[in-house]
């Protein structure tokens, strides 16, 4: 692993930024959000990331990467790009950021990124959507420019296609807006987060490899169209009734169609038994609603509880074998 370059003392001319974002979960609505239906979006707002970005006159047109991953529990990473120079495997930061520095001009300097933050990365919590949000945040306060939410979502999103392949663009909105979202169709809009109800965030520690699950679901759709259609229209019925059931505070139908939605992606291939494991560990200790969180095959379990059974349904899900939960007020900052 090369040495992480040193950034507290920047070259004299150097401009500095910093910028910051959280992580999200998906609520309902995952991988079906690529086929055009709607999809809710929760901030896990104390599960965020930071960038420091350096830019400055560099000569050098060789793009470094180095970034490391502590147990999968911490982003800490670091990056140096310029404009003209992006490789096919950059991550989705670097293109978010390269592509910054062409849409604002910026052809003959070069930026230096350092990421760090709590929020683990592949378990489907939006963590490469946050690298390149942060880091596009910083480029953009170290030169001096105002990057506005739709211009910064079509930067991030552009490295999302980049990480994920197929990218429906929930991420990128999720953790710019940092509120709970509907979205659809590229457009996101902000929901009304008036429950008491918290959520339990479960981490299997396996990977959640989204381009792979997005692949699995495409795999149906393509093979059995009508067997997908009506997986479809599944989905569409249970994200409706659960923006219903949200509109109207109504947390034990929103489970209901949470436990619905997680019945459905096992259909579409993309759980597997350690995140089934946790779901019913959660339902079995009295959660409203449990289900995978993200693309599947690895990552997380979201778990809807009342206040006062959070805790029973932590402990139940460190039993089944969670490797960290964290305990979540229901679209505000996490614990």
């Amino acid at each position: 692993m090369r040495a992480f370059m040193d950034l507290t003392e920047p070259v004299p001319g150097t401009l500095i930024g910093a910028g910051t974002a959280c992580g999200k979960a998906i609520l309902i609505g995952e991988h079906t959000v690529v086929y055009g239906l709607p999809a809710i979006a929760i901030p896990l707002a104390s599960l965020h990331i930071k960038a420091t970005a350096h830019i400055s006159t560099a000569t050098t047109s060789r793009l470094t990467i180095s970034t490391r991953h502590a147990d999968g529990g911490r982003v800490d990473g670091f990056f140096t790009c310029r404009s003209d120079a992006l490789s096919a495997g950059s991550d989705g930061a670097v293109v978010a950021v390269v592509a910054a520095l062409r849409k604002w001009g910026l052809h003959h300097e070069a930026a230096a990124v350092r990421l760090t933050g709590d929020l683990p990365p592949a378990r489907g919590l939006g963590a490469s959507a946050a690298c390149a949000t942060a880091a596009v945040r910083a480029v953009a306060d170290a030169v001096g420019t105002t990057v506005g939410r739709r211009a910064l979502y079509e930067l991030v999103q552009v490295g999302e296609q980049q990480a994920h392949g197929r990218a429906s663009g929930i991420d990128a909105a999720a953790v710019i807006a940092a509120q709970p979202i509907r979205f659809q169709d590229g457009a996101a809009r902000v929901l009304p987060a008036r429950s008491d109800a918290v959520t339990v965030l479960a981490d299997t520690g396996m990977p959640s490899v989204t381009r792979r699950a997005v692949a699995a679901v495409q795999s149906i759709v393509h093979r059995n169209p009508a067997r997908a259609r009506g997986l479809l229209d599944e989905a569409d019925c249970l994200i409706d009734d659960a923006l219903a059931a949200l509109d109207a505070s109504d947390v034990v139908t929103l489970g209901a169609r949470m436990n619905g939605f997680h019945s459905l992606l096992m259909e579409f291939g993309v759980s597997t038994e350690a995140l089934n494991r946790l779901v019913d560990a959660a339902s079995r200790a009295g959660a409203l609603g449990a289900k995978l969180t993200g693309g599947g095959l690895g990552g997380c379990v979201l778990a809807l509880t009342q206040p006062h059974d959070a805790a029973v349904v932590q402990q139940a899900l460190m039993s089944a074998g969670a490797r960290r939960t964290w305990t979540i007020p229901f679209g505000g900052p996490s614990s």
